[in-house]
């Protein structure tokens, strides 16, 4: 005898008609639904970063102390490092954007030198006039948004408390959070969702503490490299070096042209020196650095790694490219939970 467990049919019109109501609504508000989003996004992610110190601290503490604590910890340290090297940075920043006019100008008659060099031994041969026009919009862009960001200092303030506020409470209810996200799962693909979630985590922690340990590592070398060669903006442009080493293959050369446009504006032979430099930091990293902290913690093939940087790169510019392999190694750990279920039953 089998039942019938299917809603009347009156009732699932009336689902049918939720259903499309709430996706009408969402379609109406979706720019507060996205910034409600990234902000749980980020307070998710402040909570993730904080919640191994949380752990730490609750030895000794209660769970809303040791929470308090832990955000205060993440947040001193920001605000130190912010108070040593905003200062220069900003001068610096200032600095770039009076340079890289004048480094533009070079490259424009240097390719123009080289457009007349080749028609005139190939007269046959038109080739278009370099314009660099569009890439200097995009630097008034950037120099605009770096304005702006300046300028809007207090909502830039008053969103970072809201997600500070919003992680407290997070990892104060973590457990209660986690266990109600569970029981909204169905009841046979709880065990699974939750090894899942753990397995995922851990991999994680660890390649984001490795990644890390890596980028800092790589942007302290870059920063004295391209201080000892006397590039101007190297405290700026380390940092940069080494938040772009985190993209495989294609982000050290990412990080290096900046670097290499500001040297080219005090001549060619500083900008060879700024490349030559930046190449032994990265063998430095490939020989020495990545294989003793990361060695093959994500086991990917290069030309698999590489479909995932480019799939990043067209979904969300330079932050697709930088969560591009952290995707991918949560995605592969949830497949490996998943078939270990499934072999299991």
């Amino acid at each position: 005898m089998q039942l019938n467990i299917a809603p009347p049919r009156g009732r699932r019109l009336w689902l049918v008609a939720g259903l499309l109501a709430l996706i009408a609504a969402a379609l109406a508000l979706r720019g507060p639904l996205i910034e409600v989003g990234a902000l749980m996004l980020a307070a998710g992610l402040l909570c993730f970063a904080a919640a191994p110190l949380a752990g730490l601290y609750e030895k000794r503490l209660s769970r809303p102390a040791a929470a308090l604590l832990s955000l205060l910890t993440l947040g001193l340290a920001l605000g130190l490092l912010l108070w040593l090297l905003l200062p220069t940075m900003l001068r610096e920043l200032i600095d770039m954007a009076g340079t890289l006019p004048g480094t533009l100008s070079r490259l424009s008659a240097l390719a123009d030198g080289w457009r007349g060099r080749i028609q005139a031994r190939f007269p046959g041969v038109q080739l278009p006039k370099p314009d660099l026009t569009a890439l200097q919009t995009v630097l008034a862009k950037v120099a605009g948004g770096t304005v702006g960001l300046a300028v809007n200092i207090a909502d830039v303030i008053g969103r970072a408390s809201l997600v500070a506020m919003l992680a407290y409470f997070m990892l104060c209810d973590r457990d209660r959070l986690l266990l109600r996200l569970e029981l909204l799962l169905p009841r046979f693909a709880r065990s699974a969702a939750v090894r899942m979630g753990k397995a995922a985590c851990r991999e994680l922690r660890l390649y984001l503490g490795a990644q890390l340990t890596v980028a800092l590592a790589v942007g302290a070398l870059s920063t004295a490299a391209l201080a000892l060669i006397g590039v101007r903006s190297a405290l700026t442009l380390g940092p940069v070096i080494g938040l772009m080493n985190m993209i495989p293959y294609v982000g050290p050369f990412i990080g290096g042209i900046p670097a290499v446009l500001i040297a080219l504006g005090d001549g060619w032979q500083k900008a060879l020196m700024t490349v030559a430099a930046l190449a032994v930091v990265q063998q430095l990293d490939g020989s020495l650095i990545s294989p003793r902290i990361i060695g093959s913690l994500t086991g990917f093939s290069p030309a698999l790694v590489l479909v995932g940087v480019f799939a990043g790169a067209r979904l969300g510019g330079i932050g697709g490219m930088l969560s591009a392999l952290p995707v991918m190694m949560v995605g592969r750990t949830l497949f490996r939970v998943f078939v270990q279920k499934c072999e299991n039953i």
